[in-house]
């Protein structure tokens, strides 16, 4: 797996390695530690220090690895495990933007956001979003009123502070697309 995303960073096929991968990352034992770094190992360096997007694929298979990440990652046990989910969040994220389906995308987000403010045992963090946020800030964007709407509806003040957080992030960085 290894040599062929390296060889083929591009390749619609490359998408076919990320979830058997986070598999391994994220669900494997202890007895299976050597094996589960492993494929961390190959998420960070190919998937997470990638300058091209995939070519040619299909937006229903992005769209789906997609939700599959983002699920895992509302129910990740480890800040560890999320920051693999996150990095492949963003690669997908590059294909979706790639492949002209931001609004999909834009939606994963959303539902991320109201698991995060709503669900006490979420598993995803503020770095989840502001990875995404100063990535793709167009795409950040379009999720100001969402960031305001759970605001309200926090479970509590930790939560509401890191919403503000991103919502501080996104005004930082939007000024150099907004008056663009």
């Amino acid at each position: 797996m290894d040599t062929y995303l390296k060889k083929e960073p591009t390749s619609p096929l490359a998408l076919c390695f990320i979830s058997p991968l986070v598999e391994l990352a994220i669900a494997s034992g202890q007895d299976e530690r050597q094996l589960a770094d492993k494929a961390k190992g190959i998420l960070r360096s190919r998937l997470g220090k990638a300058k091209e997007s995939v070519n040619g694929a299909d937006p229903a298979q992005i769209l789906e690895i997609s939700t599959n990440v983002h699920t895992m990652a509302r129910r990740a046990r480890s800040s560890d495990n999320l920051a693999v989910l996150s990095l492949c969040a963003i690669y997908l994220a590059k294909a979706s933007i790639h492949a002209g389906h931001e609004e999909s995308l834009v939606d994963l987000y959303k539902e991320d956001l109201r698991d995060f403010t709503r669900r006490k045992k979420s598993g995803l963090n503020g770095a989840f979003f502001q990875e995404f946020i100063k990535k793709y800030p167009s795409c950040g964007w379009r999720l100001r009123e969402d960031l305001l709407d759970v605001l309200k509806g926090a479970i509590n003040t930790y939560r509401q502070i890191q919403v503000i957080q991103l919502l501080q992030l996104l005004l930082s960085i939007s000024t150099s697309f907004v008056s663009a």
